[in-house]
């Protein structure tokens, strides 16, 4: 798949690309200055398979100096614009009457040019090339890396491409990665110091049986009846079906909203308990980008797939066994920055095993004169400068899709990842 998303990538970090402009999205707010384009990128002319993207440009006079930004989902096989894009961090989010509401404070273009990639063949529209028009582009600047979950195995491979084909690309990593089975996905300690689970469902999830080892019975098809007792039974029992693993404080969208008392009831939920993210977003996402005149303004689905886009649904078939590998070691290749929001064992490991030194002391960071979550830097001391390579960091109340949740912070830790500034800390 990296050598797919380095040929797509190559044509809008080099002088050429095939781009198709988005005059305009339905229900688009009027007055919008950046331009857009969408379209498919061919991976493979003698199969007919190519990449579908959505490209929008830095909502600034200066656009074609900023950076150029990446973003990929995970899954694998989850669509980076129904989620990175109208979701979590893109200009536009789905309102109720089927129209677009600009994300004015919060969006990643802001900040950067960004380039969405429904990744790898077989997710959202990514399928078949029928793109025709073409447009020059001079776009060399800087390259960011950025996605979550099992991005985490998709990026760290493309940067290292990147690297091999470039002998000084200004490369930088970001997010919240799924980097191996044995550290990045247990999540035992966590429900339970939610409430979630019980002492005893702890107890046996440290001792029958943890994430780690249920995920590779699943993946090699050595189903034990241990772990199905205690993951697939008991925990999921004790959590509870209307609860998502991935976010805990998220609460449930009505199914319907005909009555006063379910408009009230999706009202309630969208506040969250004071949790940013509306429960309902997702079901308008998939509404909105399976409308024929959505599809046709974004040059999707040209060759009238026989089935719906879906944020996680498609065709794809992936080798289940990848997730098995260790991603960590390969993020330790030479890059300029990575800003990490995964677990602090990842992060103090790879700060070993790069002999990095700790450079602030394990402490808060600040949004907007509050407390954005808590992080600590690492990198190399030299007689001149200090260079920091590695930041870990934490957001305060956010939940798997930090950008969804919490898109304040979520855009302070972009900015600063951008700017290879440190993350804004409190005055002595």
């Amino acid at each position: 798949m990296a050598p797919r998303i380095l040929s797509l990538f190559m044509l809008f970090y080099c002088s050429i690309s095939y781009a198709e402009l988005i005059t305009s999205l339905p229900g688009q707010p009027f007055n919008v200055s950046f331009k857009q384009y969408s379209g498919y990128v061919v991976t493979d002319g003698r199969h007919g398979q190519a990449l579908f993207y959505y490209f929008v440009e830095a909502e600034s006079p200066i656009a074609s100096f900023l950076p150029l930004t990446l973003w990929l989902n995970g899954g694998p096989g989850c669509s980076s614009l129904g989620f990175g894009t109208l979701m979590e961090h893109g200009p536009f989010k789905p309102s109720d009457n089927g129209s677009l509401i600009r994300n004015d404070y919060y969006s990643w273009n802001l900040e950067s040019n960004m380039l969405y990639v429904e990744s790898p063949i077989g997710v959202g529209f990514s399928y078949s090339n029928t793109s025709s028009d073409y447009m020059n582009w001079n776009v060399t600047r800087n390259i960011f890396l950025t996605g979550e979950s099992y991005a985490g195995h998709y990026i760290p491979q493309f940067a290292k491409l990147l690297i091999d084909y470039n002998k000084r690309p200004d490369i930088n990593l970001s997010r919240n990665p799924l980097l191996d089975l044995d550290i990045s996905i247990q999540a035992g300690d966590y429900l339970w110091a939610h409430g979630a689970i019980s002492d005893e469902m702890l107890y046996l999830e440290r001792t029958v049986c943890n994430n780690s080892k249920y995920m590779r019975e699943y993946l090699y098809d050595q189903y034990s009846d241990e772990c199905n007792c205690v993951l697939n039974i008991s925990v999921n029992t004790e959590v509870g079906k209307d609860v998502q693993f991935d976010n805990l404080l998220l609460r449930k969208c009505p199914l319907s909203s005909s009555s006063n008392s379910e408009q009230f009831d999706i009202a309630i939920a969208r506040r969250g308990l004071g949790v940013t993210g509306d429960p309902c977003l997702q079901g308008r996402i998939f509404a909105y980008l399976n409308k024929p005149k959505v599809q046709r303004a974004i040059h999707a689905n040209t060759t009238h797939l026989p089935f719906n886009w879906d944020f996680c649904q498609g065709p794809l078939l992936y080798q289940e066994d990848n997730l098995d590998m260790n991603l960590i070691p390969l993020v330790g290749i030479k890059i300029q920055k990575s800003l990490l929001t995964q677990t602090r064992m990842i992060a103090n490991n790879l700060a070993r095993d790069l002999k990095l030194v700790t450079f602030s002391k394990y402490g808060p960071w600040y949004d907007k004169k509050q407390v954005g979550g808590w992080s600590q830097s690492f990198g190399t001391a030299t007689e001149s400068k200090n260079v920091t390579y590695l930041t870990f960091a934490t957001v305060r109340r956010a939940a798997y899709k930090v950008a969804f949740t919490s898109p304040s912070q979520a855009l302070t830790l972009f900015r600063s990842f951008l700017s290879k500034s440190p993350l804004p800390r409190p005055r002595d």
